[in-house]
């Protein structure tokens, strides 16, 4: 135990103390601050964009109506829908209020050629501009006035009908998967970076050591199992450090913007209650010690810092595939789903899997702790594992063996080892 103490003392404070630690800390904190107040920002910067400062006159939208008569529909629409704007019914041909347009005089201009056939002339056409849609609502609406009008129903009436909205109260009696889907898919991206950095961390440590000779003289001062687990869960530590910093900033941040001026679907993502933060940092360290394990384990074998990307694929692999298959389930909500709750019960699809499924579902309590009682005998398991092959790969060099070599040299291992300790007992 005291092994493990020290060298999980020496990698945390190796991990902590670094430039790069310090550095990515920083941004991703800074980067959580901006996420969280550049939406406030930027929707009061467009409603004081649109809206007229004082003594300022509005800006003008020209309605050309060549299809319905002068009818007052037509005004009364479009001044519905823009009430920041001056709507001026013109007479004038297209060049002309192409001209208009183009000259700054009108904001934009619609021209109705035909009851449900128009011309829109803006002077800038932006990607994530609206208004033509909005065009053609007014006169899908202004369409149905008239329609309305010739039938006998006078336009104020006509008018109601058509603007009629439905008041929709959702209750829900369980997890509301439309209000937390963008916090669980920000959550899940900082639990997935958060694992392959840290991974990638664990195992450029032990290719470092094995390249400079080092490996060979700590497995002699302390066991293999013993190097593994404080490599392990001092990085594991660090990690859970720079987290625990990143995820408190956000929490700071969304309680200190004020989410009632935002829009519905802006506020979800800034929705992390206290609980789904917690769980990141469980599950962080249940899928951190899973992969960390086996990528420690597998990086022991390279050779080579150039030969590391290519040893430890294979366990890259498996995690960006339950990756895809979490994000996929979210995608379709299908959350549980016979896919999914069957991934909630293997250890290397666990951790995330059971995490969407506690912030996006509803997940009985007895199901959360049979699959966290299923990872943490799975990290026990692995570790070993992982130990022994790290014991194996030390003394490696040259090409990295294939499985079923590394699976005849730890039965190998196994049987030496047993035989010592049978022959210390019959010394004994």
């Amino acid at each position: 135990m005291k092994h493990i103490l020290q060298v999980l003392k020496f990698e945390y404070l190796g991990c902590v103390r670094s430039k790069s630690f310090i550095i990515t800390t920083i941004i991703f904190m800074g980067l959580i601050i901006l996420m969280t107040f550049i939406p406030g920002i930027v929707m009061s910067a467009v409603s004081s964009e649109n809206a007229p400062k004082p003594g300022e006159e509005k800006s003008v939208i020209a309605v050309c109506d060549k299809a319905y008569n002068g009818s007052p529909a037509v005004k009364s629409t479009f001044e519905n829908a823009y009430p920041v704007n001056e709507i001026k019914i013109v007479d004038e041909d297209s060049n002309t209020i192409k001209d208009k347009v183009d000259s700054g005089e009108y904001q934009f201009a619609v021209l109705i050629n035909e009851p449900l056939s128009v011309t829109y002339f803006t002077k800038n056409n932006n990607i994530m501009s609206s208004a033509s849609m909005a065009v053609q609502a007014c006169i899908q609406n202004i369409y149905r006035a008239t329609s309305f009008e010739k039938l006998g129903i006078k336009p104020d009436v006509s008018m109601k009908i058509i603007n009629s909205e439905v008041k929709v109260d959702t209750i829900t009696t369980g997890t509301d998967q439309t209000k937390n889907y963008w916090s669980t898919y920000i959550l899940i991206m900082i639990l997935y970076m958060a694992i392959v950095m840290y991974g990638n961390m664990v195992a450029q440590s032990v290719v470092s050591e094995k390249n400079s000779r080092a490996m060979e003289m700590l497995i002699t001062c302390a066991r293999p199992s013993h190097l593994m687990f404080g490599k392990v869960i001092g990085s594991g530590l660090a990690g859970l450090t720079q987290m625990a910093l990143i995820l408190m900033t956000a929490l700071v941040s969304v309680k200190a913007v004020s989410l009632d001026s935002l829009p519905e679907e802006i506020r979800s993502m800034l929705n992390f209650p206290i609980e789904n933060i917690l769980f990141t940092m469980l599950f962080f360290i249940l899928a951190f010690f899973i992969y960390s394990f086996l990528l420690g384990a597998f990086a022991s074998l390279a050779s080579r810092s150039e030969d590391l990307n290519t040893v430890i694929t294979p366990v890259m692999m498996i995690f960006i595939v339950a990756f895809m298959i979490v994000v996929m389930a979210m995608n379709v909500g299908s959350l549980d789903g016979p896919l999914m709750i069957v991934c909630s019960y293997i250890p290397f699809t666990a951790p995330l899997a059971i995490f969407v499924r506690i912030t996006m579902s509803d997940v009985a309590v007895i199901e959360i702790i049979l699959s966290v009682i299923i990872q943490v005998a799975s990290i026990y398991v692995i570790g070993m594992l992982a130990a022994a092959i790290y014991r194996v790969g030390v003394l490696l060099y040259g090409k990295a063996p294939k499985p079923a070599e590394i699976v005849k040299l730890l039965k190998e291992q196994h049987a030496t080892s047993k035989k010592i300790k049978a022959e210390l007992k019959s010394k004994k």
